[in-house]
């Protein structure tokens, strides 16, 4: 107990920490030890799994950050009301230093602490040697394991925090009061300590294909474990770490600067080399961009057949796209939060298919057109006039042709007409079509398939209470297409949300290369991979064709603008551009005003009207690019300086 009550203490007096001990067996006395968690295989194997239980709640919508960037907006009540997301306070700005919200570094705020998990890492990896009934290979892989977790962890706090204190070893009770007080470390060394963590863990961490999906999907790999470094690496070559000038007064008592003040394009050199061995690591064990049609499917239109396809590569468990994906998530609260309803449910049943998680019409605008470039560039939407009338409803109804994406004959707006498949496969929109959920046919004589109609009163708008849409859409992308759907049932399959799949790591490679040489054919290569699987054209082919900016991929400059947004499309609502719009100073971005239908609306007259969403306006600065340090940490250890601006 003295042993486990050193590293627990020492920890606690320099973060103001407390931790639980429920992974320990307890001993006939009822005292806990190191040496009783680590007496054979069996605790040992207990122990690793409480290491990946500090994983953050990649997915949850109302605990993850990443959830509420400028792509969706929900409700907001005072607390009298008893309605607020975790997340969605910092997506209006309302973070606090006194109290943070998904406090990361303590472990409150409806987060765990990433410190404490980094503790037990260190604690494992301290340990795991005198495991006497342990098979060299096995163990190999359980450190490798935990090498990557206490990395990962690290990586997590980057991302919140900025400058970080490294903690390769605990400390002790017996360490002294200089020894307590540690520093944040430069921005630079947290990345080296970070990346040279990961390349050590890959050596003995298994392939994929060796991982045996009923029992241990979702521990980390090999391609986990590249694939990530290759993103860190991305992010300390991106501008909010790559010479920033904005934080050239972060400098602590010891005149240390912490952020790099100089940019350094060799960072973007050693990202694309990092993205390259990731993607040729993967193509070897057999993983592709997604492109299988499940049973449902396989006598649907080809409309149908591309829009799901899309969807199951993030939602077909462990599918041949997937990298790495969490199961520690509220994909109950996901699944449900996401989904519209498509027929009058039960009274007793309405919360379970609310589309609450609902996408901004910004985001909607988002898209392309179907001709594969943005709206606002579009030939034939300047020409006829699309782009100018886009709110207002078309005067002609859906025709024939267009009925496989908008109910026959009935009417909406411009700007759901003429889009690519992406949008039809992302997004639920008042006459939309709505294939799957239990209606797959759609022939000549049977139209058996839904539609949204979100209209105030109508089945998938606002009829009062708390599970409504805020913007009038919902999020088709996230749920399965395969949940069952009826008046008594809003089905929720489970599916490991995606940390990284192949798509985000083939846009990272793009980005990294076009960073380095500018345009270039191998970024295109990657970049047009992923727009054929929707059916678009090449992204040259497409802005020459179609776009009022044709030279525009020929630029560096050019060619970043039409990355990001292909980021922000094939990777909506995964929880990425959250972290995107940070990593490329655009946090303004958050103070376009959110914008919505009139959900009140009962006519088409009424409903689509373009309003405000409410809690604006919005008031995001340079401060809020990282997650401030919770007060009293400042008055434990006054060598941590605090972020900037809070």
């Amino acid at each position: 107990m003295k042993k486990l009550n050193k590293t627990i203490l020492g920890y606690m007096a320099l973060f103001s920490i407390v931790s639980c001990s429920d992974y320990l067996d307890v001993v006939p006395d009822n005292v806990g030890t190191i040496e009783y968690a680590f007496r054979s295989r069996n605790e040992a194997e207990k122990y690793l799994f409480t290491c990946y239980s500090y994983r953050p709640e990649i997915g949850s919508v109302d605990k993850d950050p990443a959830m509420a960037s400028d792509e969706t907006f929900n409700r907001y009540e005072t607390n009298g009301g008893g309605y607020v997301w975790a997340n969605t306070i910092i997506s209006r700005g309302f973070q606090t230093v006194t109290d943070p919200v998904l406090n990361t570094w303590d472990g409150e705020g409806s987060s765990k602490s990433a410190f404490i998990g980094i503790r037990d890492c260190n604690i494992f990896l301290e340990n795991i040697d005198s495991v006497v009934d342990l098979e060299a290979y096995e163990k190999n892989r359980w450190i490798a394991e935990v090498k990557f977790l206490k990395a990962f962890y690290h990586y997590y706090l980057f991302k919140c925090y900025g400058p970080i204190p490294i903690i390769d070893k605990n400390l002790s009770i017996d360490s002294n009061s200089e020894e307590v007080q540690v520093y944040r470390e430069p921005i630079d060394d947290v990345v080296t300590f970070i990346i040279d963590l990961m390349a050590e863990a890959a050596i003995d961490l298994p392939n994929a294909i060796d991982i045996v999906e009923g029992t241990e999907a979702g521990r980390v790999d090999k391609l986990a474990a590249l694939a990530i470094r290759a993103e860190v690496l991305i992010y300390a070559a991106s501008p909010l770490f790559n010479g920033n000038p904005d934080y050239s007064g972060m400098v602590d008592n010891k005149g240390t600067q912490l952020f790099p003040q100089n940019y350094d394009e060799n960072k973007w050199v050693l990202a694309a080399e990092a993205c390259k061995q990731a993607i040729d690591i993967c193509h070897d064990q057999g993983k592709e961009l997604y492109d299988l049609l499940d049973p449902f499917v396989l006598n649907a239109d080809p409309i149908f057949q591309q829009q799901t396809i899309y969807r199951e590569a993030i939602c077909a468990r462990w599918n041949k796209e997937l990298i790495w994906g969490n199961t520690n998530y509220n994909d109950r609260f996901l699944s449900r939060s996401s989904q519209a309803r498509l027929v009058r449910m039960e009274p007793n049943v309405i919360y379970r298919a609310t589309a609450e998680y609902s996408p901004t019409l910004n985001m909607v605008e988002r898209y392309y057109s179907s001709n594969g470039v943005p709206i606002d560039e579009d030939i034939d939407w300047q020409n006829n006039s699309w782009y100018g009338n886009r709110f207002k409803v078309r005067d002609e109804p859906a025709k024939v042709e267009e009925e496989k994406l908008i109910e026959l004959n009935e009417q909406t707006a411009n700007l759901h007409f003429n889009r690519e498949s992406r949008f039809y496969a992302s997004i639920g929109f008042d006459k939309g079509v709505y294939f799957g959920n239990g209606y797959y046919q759609f022939t000549d004589t049977d139209r058996n398939v839904k539609y949204c109609d979100f209209l105030n009163g109508q089945v998938s708008g606002y009829q009062g209470g708390a599970g409504y849409s805020i913007t009038g859409y919902s999020i088709k992308k996230m749920h399965s297409f395969k949940n069952p759907h009826t008046s008594q049932v809003a089905g929720e399959e489970f599916y490991p949300f995606p940390i990284m799949r192949l798509a985000d790591l083939y846009l990272l490679y793009a980005e990294a290369l076009n960073e380095v040489n500018g345009p270039n054919n191998e970024s295109f290569i990657y970049l047009d991979a992923i727009r054929a699987r929707v059916g678009l054209d090449g992204v040259k082919a497409s802005w020459s064709a179609h776009s009022t900016r044709p030279n525009k991929p020929d630029t560096k400059e050019g060619l970043r603008e039409i990355i990001h947004r292909e980021r922000a499309i094939e990777l909506a609502f995964e929880g990425k551009r959250f972290w995107d719009i940070r990593r490329w100073k655009q946090i303004q971005i958050m103070n376009n005003q959110p914008r919505g239908w009139n959900i009140q609306g009962k006519t088409n007259e009424e409903f689509y009207k373009v309003v405000t969403l409410p809690q604006t306006p919005l008031s995001f600065s340079l401060k809020d690019y990282f997650w401030p340090i919770k007060e009293s940490n400042l008055f434990v250890n006054q060598n941590l300086i605090q972020n900037y601006g809070w």
